[in-house]
Formats: C-alpha cells, sequence, structure tokens
C-alpha cells in the first residue's frame, strides 16, 4: 500500500490536473521511452519509510493514525467533543424552545407545536445562520400556505378534486424549492393546510394559523439568537481562516522535504491538503452568514471575503511547491540549496503561525519581526539559487531539479506575497471593526 502511495504522483493527492505545466508531458513522454515509474524513490526507499515515521510539522498538528496517545479520560474525550459555543448553542435552543411553548400555550394557538419547532430550528450557531432559517421558514411558509389554501378552497369537500389539487400544489411548491432553497418548506406547508387540519376551519383560516404559529416562532428563535450570549459570524469566520493557515504551514514543511530528498509522506500530504480545503470551505460559508448579519443591521459593514481569498491565494501557492515534492533534486544541487531553502520553510511557517493564532483572536507580539525575517529567508533562497545559476550548476542538472528549484523558489515568494496581502487585509477589517 505504502509502494502505490509512493508511486501516485502528488498532483493527485492534492487534486491537480496533470495538464497544469509542461512537466507533467515531459514525464509521460519519459515513461513511454522507458523511464521507470518509481524513479528515484526505488533508491531511497528505505530511507523514504524511516523518514516517514519521524515527528514532522504534520505529526504536531495531527494525530498520527499509528502511534496515538494513551487514552485520555473521560472529560477530556468530552471537552474535546463540545466546545463553549455547542453548550451557548443547545443553552440559546432551549430557551427559545420554552419561550415559544409558553407563548404558544398563553395565546391558545390551535397548533402551538409549530410555533415551538420553529423557534428551535431558527436557534442556529451564528445570527447570521438563524437570520437565513427565520426567512427560508418565513417565504416558505407564506408560498405555501396561499398554495394550499387557494388550492383547498377549489377542491371543496370533493376527494377527487383533493386529490388533483394536492398534485399540482405539491408540484409547483417543489418546483420553486428546487429554483431556491428559501421555498423547501412550501410543499410541507401545502400538505398541512390540504390534509393534516383537526380543526374543520375554512381553509384560509387554517393557513393564517399555520403562518401565525410560524411567524411567533421565528421572532422567538430570532431574539434568542440576538440576545442570549450571540455569536457572530464573523467571529466564527476567522477561526477556520487560521485552520487552513496552520495546516499550509504543515503542507509547506512536506514539500520541503520531498524536494530535498528527505521522504514524503502521502498520508500526511492527503491529511494536511484535505483539512486546508474544508477549512477554507467552511470559510466560504461563514461569509454568507456575515453578510445576512450585515443586511439585517445586526453587524457592521465589514466584508471577510478579502481575508478567505487571501488564505485560498496562499494554500494555492503551496500547491506549487508541491507539485514536484516526489520528485528530489539532485544531491548536489539540494546539498545547496538545503540551508536555504530551510531557512525560507521555517522564517515563512513563523509568519504563518503567528497570523493563525491572529486570526484565532490571540494576542501576538513581534509579528513584523516575524514578517521580516521571512522576507529575508526568501531573498536569501533566490538569491543563492542565483549563484547556483551564475556557477553553472544548474547547467548539468536535470529537467526534475531545475523544475523542482524553480517551484520551490517562485511558490516561497508567492507565500510571502500573500501573508504580506492577508496581513493588509485583517488590518483593514480590525481597523473599521
Amino acid at each position: 500500500m505504502m509502494r502505490r502511495s509512493m508511486e501516485t504522483p502528488v498532483s493527485s493527492h492534492i487534486g491537480l490536473s496533470s495538464a497544469n505545466g509542461k512537466h507533467a508531458r515531459r514525464v509521460s513522454r519519459a515513461r513511454r521511452a522507458g523511464w521507470p515509474r518509481a524513479g528515484p524513490w526505488d533508491r531511497n526507499e528505505g530511507r523514504l519509510r524511516q523518514l516517514c515515521r519521524t515527528r514532522t510539522f504534520a505529526d504536531r498538528t495531527m494525530p498520527s493514525p499509528d502511534q496515538g496517545p494513551a487514552l485520555p479520560s473521560l472529560m477530556a474525550r468530552l471537552s474535546g467533543l463540545l466546545s463553549p459555543s455547542h453548550f451557548k448553542l443547545g443553552l440559546r435552543a432551549a430557551i427559545a424552545g420554552l419561550v415559544a411553548y409558553g407563548l404558544a400555550t398563553g395565546l391558545a394557538l390551535p397548533n402551538g407545536y409549530w410555533a415551538v419547532l420553529t423557534a428551535v430550528l431558527v436557534v442556529q450557531a451564528t445570527i447570521g445562520a438563524s437570520l437565513t432559517v427565520a426567512i427560508d421558514r418565513a417565504l416558505g411558509t407564506v408560498v405555501g400556505g396561499v398554495v394550499g389554501v387557494a388550492a383547498a378552497m377549489l377542491a371543496g369537500n370533493s376527494a377527487t378534486l383533493t386529490y388533483v389539487a394536492l398534485g399540482v400544489a405539491v408540484f409547483f411548491t417543489a418546483t420553486l424549492s428546487a429554483r431556491s432553497a428559501s421555498f423547501k418548506l412550501a410543499p410541507v406547508t401545502v400538505v398541512i393546510v390540504l390534509l393534516a387540519d383537526p380543526s374543520h376551519l375554512e381553509p384560509w383560516l387554517s393557513g393564517l394559523h399555520r403562518v401565525f404559529e410560524i411567524a411567533v416562532g421565528g421572532v422567538v428563535g430570532m431574539a434568542s439568537s440576538i440576545l442570549i450570549l450571540p455569536e457572530r459570524a464573523l467571529l466564527r469566520l476567522f477561526p477556520h481562516c487560521a485552520k487552513a493557515l496552520r495546516f499550509n504551514a504543515g503542507l509547506l514543511e512536506l514539500g520541503r522535504d520531498g524536494l530535498l530528498g528527505r521522504g514524503l509522506d502521502p498520508t500526511a500530504l492527503d491529511r494536511l491538503n484535505s483539512g486546508a480545503r474544508q477549512a477554507l470551505r467552511a470559510a466560504d460559508a461563514r461569509i454568507s452568514e456575515a453578510l445576512r448579519e450585515q443586511v439585517g443591521g445586526l453587524t457592521g459593514q465589514v466584508d471577510p471575503a478579502p481575508v478567505v481569498r487571501s488564505c485560498r491565494r496562499l494554500w494555492h501557492s503551496v500547491i506549487i511547491l508541491l507539485r514536484g515534492a516526489d520528485r528530489p533534486m539532485d544531491k548536489e544541487v539540494a546539498d545547496r540549496v538545503a540551508p536555504s531553502l530551510d531557512a525560507a520553510v521555517s522564517g515563512l511557517n513563523g509568519h504563518i503561525l503567528a497570523l493563525a493564532d491572529r486570526l484565532d483572536g490571540q494576542a501576538v507580539e513581534g509579528i513584523e519581526e516575524k514578517a521580516q525575517a521571512a522576507r529575508a529567508a526568501v531573498a536569501a533562497l533566490e538569491a543563492e539559487a542565483e549563484r547556483l545559476n551564475g556557477e553553472g550548476v544548474l547547467e548539468t542538472a536535470g529537467a526534475d531539479t531545475l523544475t523542482a528549484l524553480f517551484a520551490a523558489v517562485s511558490a516561497c515568494n508567492h507565500v510571502r506575497e500573500n501573508l504580506d496581502d492577508l496581513a493588509a487585509r485583517f488590518d483593514e477589517i480590525e481597523a473599521e471593526r
């Protein structure tokens, strides 16, 4: 299984097409000419297996798949599964349900459980998410109620007409819900108004009750989300960006080790890259919630999208380094460039982790000094590559070595630029908040 993973190009682990770059086509032509698929991996297989077991940044960031720690206590497990934000959400939902039940009982609503259900469903992790659910339920209920009442009045007491009206009404509202998720409750409301009304009221009065009950639940749910330990989407967004940055720091170390012939762990590569992708997707979801809060006047006019875009560009820059990480540089070039590349990756990771701590809301000292150190280290790496070229060392190097060296220098430069851009975008948001 390890041999199969090592022989798989890194581009397949990071989701890149083989058409990205000329090197893949050169490798394909070389393989058709008889070049061995495993390449330099066969010569260093024993060393690779040993180095893949050493503790890298990835091992410190994520739990090892084959060497887990001692079993934690029950409280430690629970604290790992549940965070304070989870308990806050549970408290808000419980209070919303109790208040909605009290109002439904006090107002003698015929089907008060709809108010309770709506109140509990509206309470979400952030105010923006709660507002989204409340609006969707209101739209779905109003549209479904109007369509259901119209269908019930047209059908009257005829079972045949009710059968036809049900099919037409559900078809219409389901089509609307397929067009927009905001109407996903409309088909359910149609069925309730047409078939599940035990009060034997007039259809229009039954639909009005349903809308009022859900409106009560929506108001209670939104009030609970705003007044009881509120969670802003903007504050929940930046931790996802911080998580993506930490995964990128691990990917940088893995790519560097692969280029210098120190070994590449495909399992850790998959884990870190997947983690970065999921963290950025979660941040994207929070952007829409933050914008909802702004439209509703519940927060300031701060656009977090530039921060997420900078994090994504940083991830793409790291991928440049990973493209040739499974094809190490020639030993002569690797030995010459290793000190500079180690210093560049170390400096960049210092800046990355400092920014991640800042995105997590921690106070970070000396972040500008770390940024300056990263810039100086990347400049030294670029100067070393120019020195090797001037001395003629690269004239005898293979195509894989040239590609790897160019990828390393280019990726480090792009990472440095994206880190500076990320810091600037976050400074702008901090100034506006």
